[in-house]
């Protein structure tokens, strides 16, 4: 029967042919056996990951690098349904082996290996198809941590920045723990320092009160819970109120008239000045000012390019990055295939941030030809994204790094890391209104609530990103899969009519009276979305 045959199998498999594949051939027809195994049924099941795929992978890397070398150039022939297989079969081995886990050698040898076949994998067909184990960290809690610090590409955007959050709340709980005094897991006596960081801040004078005590404040003191007050209105621990402040604080300091960044051209992203106006110590509070918006859980508009976070994570930013600064390096994409007698019109020299700068010494009297034309692209490059902001740079990289471990971060991409930090405007107000929640004799198909979304699916982009704001603090939203955005309506009792609505921003609660008309609704829905910013008002509350 069926299952008679898949055990002659499997024991054939595992018996006679694992312990004879190729290892050292270097001819395409013989290695093909390593690419109609991942086919066979009972190599994908999970049963037999200790049996089958592990002696596969071990196979694998027991190849000559001559061998390897054939095999991976198999791979990037597959079609994507045969290299499907293959992963598939890598991942259920990897996941059934992390599902029965247990702290050995042979443990560790078995899901490295795995994940070292699946790293081959993964090079040479990384473009073609990613490779995502979403599972993992449901159970890396069970794991050395060691094992995976190799291998960053199995996790997900999602689930890097689940690993994020996590590494800060530790952070953060040890912070707290350690506010007591310990001896023999006994607990003394608390000491006088607080496991809380308060920033209290003036609204009328938000940067500075914030960079002041942020220039005060102990490393250990940055890892604690953050609470902001914004003086005589609120003072909260929650995410609304925290959202508030980073998003008003990074939207002075990085506004072109405040002048601590300089913006090539109209519409651009912003860059570090070559001669900045402010004090290196400046660059080294924002830094950490972004370092805490991410170690919190916050994401805010930073106008910066790719760029600064390729550099962020010890990588070479490129002519592509440049452009996203400005169109003057389309000129110099196309000067490289420009002929000799074209070109000298140009010198080895450049002008950025209304300074002439010779890229070569005397570079006003070198002309640009057939022979340097390149050289010219990427000492350009160089200048503009690395050499001419060297200083103000490393003190923002500093102030950044003062909250992570550059460990952590080396798992993210450039692209994931922006993503991280800044969110995304990928708005989905469909699913916006299937996440919400109704509360205190509300329900998705009371008359105000229908009226509500009515009202709510007419208004302009700009203006529902402006009632997000009014929800939560912030008009940004995380990563996919990190949040569920929706509103909690609550039906408040002591409320009339004739009263506008409510937020409680740490919470995503609004407060919604039992209006009657639709006309009430839209006027309701304009009052929240022309709010002032603040939490003094009647209308918000945190």
């Amino acid at each position: 029967n069926y299952y008679s045959i898949r055990n002659i199998i499997t024991a054939c498999l595992k018996d006679n042919l694992l312990g004879a594949l190729p290892c050292r051939s270097s001819h395409q027809e013989a290695l093909s056996v390593f690419l109609l195994l991942p086919e066979c049924p009972v190599m994908l099941d999970s049963r037999n990951y200790i049996t089958l795929v592990v002696p596969f992978a071990e196979a694998i890397r027991k190849m000559t690098n001559q061998s390897s070398e054939v095999l991976k150039r198999c791979w990037t022939s597959l079609q994507e349904s045969s290299l499907n297989s293959l992963v598939q079969m890598l991942k259920t081995a990897i996941i059934s082996q992390m599902v029965c886990w247990t702290e050995t050698v042979q443990s560790n040898h078995n899901v490295k290996t795995l994940l070292e076949v699946m790293k081959d994998v993964y090079k040479v067909r990384v473009h073609v198809y990613t490779i995502l184990l979403n599972q993992v960290p449901l159970v890396l809690s069970q794991l050395n941590p060691i094992i995976f610090s190799d291998f960053p590409f199995v996790f997900n955007l999602m689930s890097k920045i689940k690993l994020l959050q996590a590494d800060s709340q530790i952070r953060m709980l040890k912070s707290e723990v350690n506010n007591y005094m310990d001896f023999r897991g006994i607990i003394l006596q608390r000491r006088d320092e607080s496991p809380l960081f308060t920033l209290s801040v003036r609204r009328s004078h938000l940067v500075e009160d914030a960079l002041c005590q942020l220039s005060q404040a102990e490393d250990t003191d940055l890892q604690k819970i953050l609470v902001v007050e914004f003086i005589k209105e609120i003072r909260s621990g929650g995410e609304g109120v925290k959202s508030e402040f980073f998003h008003c604080i990074f939207e002075s300091m990085t506004k072109e008239e405040y002048g601590m960044f300089m913006y090539p051209e109209e519409d651009s992203y912003m860059w570090f000045p070559v001669k900045p106006k402010f004090e290196k110590k400046m660059y080294f509070l924002f830094g950490m000012l972004c370092g805490l918006s991410l170690y919190n859980f916050n994401v805010v508009y930073l106008p910066f390019p790719l760029a600064l976070f390729k550099k962020l994570l010890d990588q070479e930013p490129s002519l592509e990055d440049l452009k996203e600064l400005t169109i003057m390096v389309l000129w110099l994409t196309i000067q490289t295939f420009f002929h000799v007698w074209y070109l000298n019109i140009f010198w080895l020299q450049i002008h950025w941030d209304q300074n002439d700068v010779d890229l070569i010494p005397n570079g006003i009297s070198v002309f640009v030809d057939q022979s340097n034309k390149k050289d010219y692209v990427s000492k350009c490059v160089d200048y503009v994204l690395n050499t001419s902001v060297k200083a103000v740079y490393e003190e923002f990289q500093r102030g950044f790094y003062k909250l992570f471990d550059k460990e952590i971060l080396k798992h993210f991409k450039p692209e994931e890391l922006m993503r991280a930090i800044i969110g995304n405007t990928d708005y989905d107000w469909e699913e916006f209104e299937k996440n919400s929640i109704y509360e205190q004799g509300y329900h998705e198909s009371h008359p105000t609530i229908l009226m509500f979304w009515k009202a709510f699916h007419n208004l302009t982009l700009d203006e529902k990103r402006k009632f997000l704001f009014f929800l939560t603090g912030n008009d940004r939203l995380h990563v996919k899969g990190i949040q569920k955005p929706g509103i909690r309506f609550r039906c408040p009792e002591t409320c009339s009519e004739s009263d506008f609505p409510k937020s409680l921003t740490c919470h995503n609660i609004l407060e919604l009276p039992e209006y009657s008309t639709m006309k009430k609704v839209k006027e309701a829905l304009q009052r929240a979305i022309n709010s002032n910013k603040g939490f003094i008002s009647a209308t918000v509350t945190g």
